[in-house]
């Protein structure tokens, strides 16, 4: 990165700002390292893991982080033979417990987000060192009971030397209660002590161990107590040997997994990076863009990040340029020109580091290998340029190195010096740039500048405004046209005296009077066309609000409509299957008392063709979807051909079967018998007859009655004559399957089948059980294998 565009664009201030975002110290440092990547296909994947983190973070799934510790040089110390203490140990296993949470929520979204997954991924083998760590360790690095039995016992026994050594000191506070400062013991050097007056320390046999700052009290360990101590000591060592052995060992696992460790930190770090991207974009709305191949940028609605930063309304702006072309930028002072500069800066580096841009979807940035700016004073007294000097030194730079891929951005291009003479020289310095191929953008207040990018070229115009009715600067840029730069109107809003700013008008050339008139009205023009837009979008955003209304409004007539119909068929239901317990108690009182049940069979019937209307598939359901299709718009069902009307002899195509229609044709479908099987097929697949009837005779109604001698019709399944069960439970599948009777009865149906499947077999067994008890069912068995095998069943309806 050149150093003086680093400085120009203040790309560190940004990588702080972002930075603030972080959960640890250590992911804020590698942000605040950021540069741009050198090559485009590692740019393009760091755009792929941002993208995947702002999805995630759009549907509320953060990347679940903590603080972690930076855990290089523990690690370094470990690889040595250092032992490492316990504090940098359970810092190890903090680290461990991110990485663990990161890795198992970036895989359980593997499919959706692979990048991610890359990126943050740790291997799974350091799970257990992250156990041994936290049943070892305590939160604060103390080294648990639970590490060692040893270390348990060695404990135990020190509480029990502290406790016999306190019992002692207890003792000699009352021994010697006349000659003690106070009635306490205290500590000094690691062992326990008695405040002695100074001037009777001989009456209490002991070792001095100190004094107080005045002299007054001295602090002697009684004899008595010496021991004591001294076991007490012992004791002491013996846990604190046992301590460093267990973390001996521990260091030694953290050695032995070192590199995985260094890469479960690298993917804490990268975590961290991309969850505070994530959180940058949601609060400053900004979009992942993805550089391409090629060199140049369409920034939609632009904003400065480090303004949007700061939480202040920050107009966006579309801003555009390519690779041979200069980009012109005109305008008041202080109304936005060199922000548009940075911004295009600031947005080829962003691309090219995977952050995300304040920007609209839409926007694009080519692949620019190389930024060179020259914004602000860059004046040298050490080396003896003045600004002009400094300037020109670095134009010349800029000029030698610019080559395709290069972005130039210049601000005040060759001012400071004679108007006439700087404006020549910024136009060949742009010349020269576009020729070799860069893209270029300068703001500038000479004439002669805009002049030349009126005209056709690799120049072009672009201003930001001023509002000479607010006197202020509207901060909105214009592509394609030029600005002024309103310098009196500028003085004004900044205090200039009045008498001051007329004589200054009145010594202005004619021309350029004229000029800013001109500039005025076509402002002032601009101003109104755009608040008419503004308007005019107001009015299509209450529009299509309106819009919105009415379809919500539609929505809830037609589902309130719909759920009135679906209440009157389930009570309409309810009715038919209380008609049908009904009939099927009093058959049995029939069968009881001896009587012929046919009139009982007739009231039957007539109970299943009420039950066909208001069953699946039945009228009352056809009506519905029928008037939602109509309510959608669809197109009425055309009446049938002729040749394919009720009782007309058809043709099947692909077997040359001869079949009677039986209904007229209904969305692209035709519903036909042949012999004792109904199928539904569609128009095209049936053809009309040129003669003859199904097996040669005149189509007639079927007989329905049969005896119990008479041979049932032969098991062949169809889609019309088949229930499916599969994934339903038993309560639900018994409901589907009283309805699905109810059309087979109104309809005249012999038989049926049932497909249930295998599964738990709890269907199977419900669905047979129901059809064996069932009065209207002749015969029921599970389906022969040429059938379908067991996961069918077959049933013959009764006449």
């Amino acid at each position: 990165m050149d150093p003086v565009t680093l400085r120009a664009l203040e790309w560190p201030a940004l990588l702080e700002r972002i930075a603030a975002h972080t959960a640890s110290l250590a992911g804020a440092e590698r942000l605040r390292a950021t540069e741009p990547c050198p090559a485009l296909e590692t740019a393009r994947a760091l755009a792929a893991r941002t993208r995947d983190a702002v999805a995630l973070d759009a549907l509320g799934e953060a990347l679940p982080l903590r603080d972690f510790p930076d855990v290089r040089e523990s690690l370094v110390r470990a690889q040595k033979g250092g032992t490492l203490s316990g504090h940098e140990l359970i810092g190890i296993a903090r680290l461990l417990a991110v990485s663990h949470a990161v890795r198992l929520f970036a895989d359980e979204r593997r499919e959706r987000f692979p990048a991610l997954f890359d990126a943050v991924a740790s291997e799974a083998r350091l799970d257990a060192l992250e156990r041994s760590l936290v049943a070892a360790l305590e939160p604060d690095g103390t080294v648990s009971d639970a590490a060692s039995p040893a270390l348990r016992e060695a404990r135990v026994r020190v509480r029990d030397a502290r406790e016999a050594l306190k019992e002692r000191l207890e003792g000699c506070l009352k021994t010697h209660a006349d000659v003690l400062q106070g009635r306490y013991y205290t500590e000094r050097d690691g062992r326990y002590v008695l405040p002695v007056r100074s001037d009777a320390h001989l009456r209490v046999e002991g070792i001095v161990l100190g004094s107080s700052a005045s002299g007054g009290t001295l602090f002697v360990e009684p004899r008595e107590a010496t021991e004591h101590g001294n076991r007490l000591k012992l004791r002491l060592a013996d846990v604190e040997r046992e301590e460093e052995r267990v973390l001996a060992e521990l260091t030694r696992g953290v050695a032995q997994q070192r590199e995985a460790l260094e890469r479960a930190f690298d993917a804490a770090l990268e975590a961290d990076r991309l969850a505070a991207l994530a959180l940058w974009a949601r609060t400053a709305k900004a979009e992942v863009v993805e550089p391409d191949a090629g060199d140049a940028i369409d920034l939609q609605e632009v904003r400065h990040p480090l303004l949007v930063s700061t939480g202040i309304a920050v107009v966006p702006n579309d801003v555009r340029v390519g690779g041979g072309r200069a980009l012109v930028i005109s305008g008041p002072n202080a109304g936005g020109k060199t922000v548009a500069l940075k911004c295009l800066g600031l947005a080829v580096w962003m691309a090219r580091a995977g952050i995300p841009i304040p920007c609209a979807t839409g926007s694009r940035v080519g692949w620019f290998s190389e930024v060179l700016a020259d914004v602000g004073d860059e004046q040298s007294l050490e080396r003896s340029l003045s600004t002009f000097s400094a300037h020109v030194t670095r134009l010349a730079e800029i000029v030698r190195r610019s080559a395709p891929g290069t972005l130039v951005l210049l601000d005040e291009v060759a001012s400071g010096t004679d108007p006439e003479e700087g404006a020549a020289l910024a136009a060949a310095v742009l010349e020269a740039i576009t020729a070799r191929g860069a893209a270029a953008a300068v703001t500038t207040h000479y004439e002669r500048l805009k002049e030349l990018a009126a005209l056709p070229g690799p120049l072009e115009n672009a201003s930001v405004a001023f509002d000479f009715e607010r006197m202020e600067p509207t901060f909105r840029l214009t592509l394609g046209v030029p600005g002024p730069s309103s310098a009196l109107a500028v003085a004004a809003r900044f205090g200039l005296e009045p008498s001051v700013l007329e004589r200054a008008h009145a010594l202005l050339p004619d021309r350029a009077r004229e000029r800013e008139e001109a500039v005025k009205r076509l402002e002032a023009e601009r101003s109104a066309l755009e608040r008419e837009r503004a308007e005019l979008r107001g009015e299509l955003a209450l529009a299509a609000a309106a819009r919105a209304d009415i379809e919500r409004e539609r929505d809830r007539a037609v589902t309130e409509a719909n759920a009135e119909l679906g209440r009157e068929a389930r009570e309409l239901t309810s009715v038919v299957r209380a008609a049908r317990t009904e009939v099927r108690e009093a058959r049995q009182r029939l069968r009881s008392a001896g009587l012929e049940p046919a009139a009982l069979r007739d009231a039957e019937r007539a109970v299943s063709r009420a039950a066909t209307h208001v069953a699946l598939g039945g009228t009352l359901e056809r009506h519905e979807r029928a008037s939602a299709e109509q309510r959608r718009g669809k197109a009425e069902t055309p009446p049938a051909p002729p040749l394919l009307a009720v009782g007309a002899t058809v043709r099947v195509k692909k077997t040359g079967t001869l079949a009677t229609v039986e209904a007229a044709p209904e969305r692209g479908s035709i519903r036909l018998r042949a012999g004792a099987v109904r199928l539904t097929l569609s128009l095209d697949d049936v053809e009309p007859a040129k003669g003859g009837s199904p097996r040669g005779n005149t189509p007639k109604p079927m007989p329905r009655a049969r005896t119990r001698a008479t041979t049932l019709a032969a098991a062949v399944r169809t889609p019309t004559n088949t229930l499916d069960l599969r994934g339903t439970r038993v309560d639900e599948a018994l409901g589907r399957l009283d309805a699905f009777l109810d059309v087979m009865l109104g309809e005249g149906e012999p038989l049926g089948f049932v497909l249930h499947g295998h599964g738990t077999g709890a269907i199977k067994a419900a669905v047979r059980e129901h059809l064996a008890a069932s009065s209207y069912i002749e015969q029921s068995r599970a389906a022969e294998p040429d059938e379908g095998g067991d996961a069918f069943t077959v049933f013959w309806l009764r006449d």
